[in-house]
């Protein structure tokens, strides 16, 4: 900022919209300019009459109308996911026809889907990347071990993500040989992978050349992500050749509900008593369950009359989806040959590190607790065997017969067999969460007419998903569409063009800014400032001012009332904390339920007389938004989010 004035903002909020000052609230560290006690004559309606050129404060506008089509060309979908990753596009003309037959989507034909491996290989130079996907694998195992050492190959590395209190844009990323690069660089490539990519499919199967601004893109993101989450995965974009303003994230459990909307899932029963497959229907309240490779995010929808949605309940989940079943199947290996010998056959030997895992994954994909089948195989590098026998000077299968997995687990050449009891024991703490999250959700008293579980996401094929749903929740209709997997990736189409289907969220946090306030009787003694108001009462700082409480319905397009912050004479730019708390009404930000979670920053006049600032929180999509209005200009100024340190 240089040399220009910048302040956090301080003060209290009014107890309206309005301008007009209360006693107490509306004092201020000592200052001898101003009298605490004046009124203002302003009211909420007067506050744009200063000038004919004034921004007005209105509700947030867009260039989409509410429920019309987006006047977009293209839409470009991209579906980030932990295990499984895939693009498609679609014109306007095409979405007008049938959006399904015009969707062009990328199919690897691995596991009968449309998604490829969310794997990245990345050249020497750490900037460009070589492969995406499957053939990423194929083209790391063909390198030579000198070759393998200078490349970086990233597997699942979305759920670095999630809930990560330390990520910022310096932070780095660790390959499969624990190699480092930044993270927002390995990220920014994959992104230009799926960019390039759609560039050239578009312009490839059409005489007209599409401009950059022709296209919308939407990446999809998990509905339980935080605000610092969905910053890097723009600035990934951003730095991957995507412009801001052609970019919007899409909440995955609303992307799949779109698309559900407009497909036949459901069973009904015809007046002649006949079934029939058919769309979710005007009045439906449901679950959104979307089973992830990584997360799962739960939520509730209801379907409007006019063809939008409505969100019953805010998202929740945790990290449950399928490659949670990896990690323990992956902490079966460690307690069956030890940390160290994997982490040899990790270092020294990558490629076979590498089938290992996606032998697992195929395994994991294929069990069937329906089949009669008593034993799973997985192949075992015979370089994991030997790095053992070294380790431990003793063949794995003579030490395998003292250890609790004797009855369960034999090795025969290269192969281990598992019992098809012990291997189902490696989905119980993923299916444990996922039905107590469901539970939770459903005992709360405004889900007590929701009967259907609409479940999606590529976890939802396993048959134990099924089985387990189906009996956990016995009196619901549990719906796995066709295709679950690609659920996600079909909305995210429907979501940019058009953007207003969904009509109000459900707030996960309490969102507010740190503030100066009047200590009260109660508050910690170490919250006293030395400075005293002018009615002898204390300062404190550090006051949570709440502006939307968790729980709170949240209408698309709309912002709250605004709360008013006092500002310096000659202030030029104002820095308000932004924080996040678990609970409704949090006295403080230094609380064990607040979150800083960034900042806004916006620009002033600079105007020498001291007036106060009005400002407001919005939601004018998938992210928050924050406007301030300079009283003394009329002025309006829309911030600058930064929620990445």
């Amino acid at each position: 900022m240089g040399n220009k004035q910048s302040k956090t903002v301080s003060g209290s909020p009014s107890p309206n919209m309005s301008t007009r000052k209360t006693e107490e609230t509306k004092e201020e560290p000592n200052s001898e300019n101003v009298d605490t006690n004046q009124e203002s004559d302003n009211s909420e309606n007067s506050l744009h009459d200063e000038s004919e050129n004034l921004v007005p404060f209105d509700p947030l506008k867009s260039e989409d109308g509410d429920r019309n089509e987006s006047s977009r060309l293209i839409v470009a979908a991209i579906d980030f996911g932990t295990h499984g990753s895939g693009f498609a596009f679609c014109t306007r003309a095409g979405y007008k026809k049938d959006f399904q037959k015009e969707l062009y989507s990328w199919n690897t034909e691995i596991n009968n889907t449309l998604k490829a491996h969310t794997t990245l290989l990345m050249m020497p130079n750490g900037k460009d990347y070589k492969s995406f996907g499957n053939k990423a694998e194929s083209d790391y195992l063909e390198l030579t071990r000198e070759e393998q050492k200078k490349h970086y190959l990233f597997r699942q590395f979305k759920m670095m993500l999630f809930n990560n209190q330390n990520l910022s844009e310096t932070l780095t990323l660790k390959d499969i040989t624990e190699k480092e690069l930044p993270a927002v660089d390995v990220f920014a490539a994959a992104i230009r992978y799926f960019k390039e990519s759609v560039e050239n499919k578009i312009n490839a199967g059409s005489s007209k050349v599409f401009n950059d601004d022709d296209i919308h893109w939407v990446i999809t993101v998990p509905a339980i992500w935080d605000l610092r989450s969905k910053e890097f995965m723009r600035k990934a974009a951003e730095k991957a050749g995507l412009d801001a303003t052609t970019v919007s994230l899409a909440l995955e459990p609303e992307a799949a509900s779109m698309y559900c909307r407009r497909v036949p899932v459901t069973i009904s029963t015809r007046k002649d008593g006949a079934k029939q497959i058919a769309s979710l229907q005007t009045g439906s309240k449901y679950l959104v369950v979307d089973l992830g490779g990584g997360t799962i995010d739960v939520t509730a929808h209801e379907v409007l009359g006019d063809g939008g949605l409505k969100e019953l309940h805010q998202a929740t989940g945790g990290y449950y989806g399928g490659t949670c079943v990896n990690d323990e199947i992956m902490s079966f290996f460690k307690r069956l040959f030890g940390a160290p010998v994997l982490m040899t056959l990790k270092n020294e030997h990558p490629g076979d590190y590498l089938q290992l895992m996606n032998d697992i994954e195929m395994k994991k994909c294929t069990f069937n607790c329906n089949v009669h089948q008593k034993t799973y195989n997985l192949n075992i590098p015979a370089s994991l065997m030997d790095a053992y026998e070294k380790y431990s000077e003793c063949p794995i299968r003579e030490d395998l017969e003292n250890t609790t997995f004797a009855k369960d687990v034999s090795i025969i050449s290269d192969k281990m067999k598992i019992s098809k009891e012990l291997f189902e024991t490696f989905f119980q703490r993923s299916l444990e969460n996922i039905v107590r999250i469901i539970k939770e959700i459903l005992d709360s008293a405004e889900m007590s007419d929701v009967n259907t579980l609409l479940v999606v996401g590529g976890y939802a094929e396993s048959s134990l998903i099924k089985d387990t749903l189906t009996t956990s929740f016995s009196d619901k209709n549990v719906v796995i569409p066709t295709n679950p997997s690609l659920c996600v990736l079909k909305g995210a189409i429907i979501f940019g063009f058009e953007p207003k289907l969904i009509d109000s969220r459900v707030c996960r946090y309490t969102y507010g800014i740190a503030k100066l306030g009047i200590w009260q009787k109660g508050d910690p003694e170490g919250k006293k400032l030395p400075e005293m108001t002018r009615r002898g009462r204390y300062w404190c700082d550090g006051v949570f001012d709440k502006h939307i409480e968790v729980g709170q319905v949240v209408k698309v397009g709309e912002f709250q009332d605004p709360k008013e912050y006092f500002v310096e004479k000659g202030q030029e730019f104002a820095l308000l904390d932004f924080y996040a708390s678990s609970e409704k009404n949090p006295r403080f930000v230094d609380e064990p339920s607040c979150t800083h979670v960034g900042s806004f920053v916006l620009e002033l006049s600079g105007n020498e007389s001291r007036k106060n600032m009005l400002v407001r929180i919005g939601f004018g999509g998938t992210e928050l938004e924050v406007e301030a209005l300079e009283e003394d200009t009329g002025r309006v100024y829309k911030s600058c989010c930064h929620f990445l340190p």
